[in-house]
């Protein structure tokens, strides 16, 4: 191996000794960060990510005219979209204000519990 001028060989190797180390830290940062990513996309698509809504009129029965309003929230899944059914309120406004939540509250796949055996 050949001295550079000026400078020792051991210096070169660790030179390149510690740039190596860094790019190997480097390439496993970002596949830490690329494993994050998927394990937050498939909880979110688990849970259910929200994706739209709709508000449906609906009456009681013709003997009762007066319709109340139905707020569907939809959510993407692994299998698909799924709409869920959220509230009924007397007016248009009252459900356009009603809220659908972010992520639905259960999963699509659950974990199975063992029972205990005390």
């Amino acid at each position: 191996m050949a001295e550079a001028p000026g400078k020792p060989a051991s210096m070169s190797l660790t030179i390149s000794y510690l740039l190596g180390k860094a790019m190997r830290l480097r390439t496993a940062g970002w596949v830490l960060l690329g494993l994050a990513v998927v394990a937050s996309v498939g909880y979110g698509l688990n849970r259910g990510v929200y994706v739209g809504s709709k508000i449906e009129t609906a009456r009681l029965s013709d003997e009762y005219p007066v319709p109340f309003y139905k707020k569907h929230c939809r959510y993407l899944f692994f299998t698909g979209v799924q709409q869920v059914w959220t509230s009924s309120e007397s007016t248009r406004e009252e459900a356009e204000n009603s809220s659908c939540a972010s992520l639905k509250s259960e999963p699509v796949i659950r974990r199975r519990h063992k029972p205990s055996s005390s």
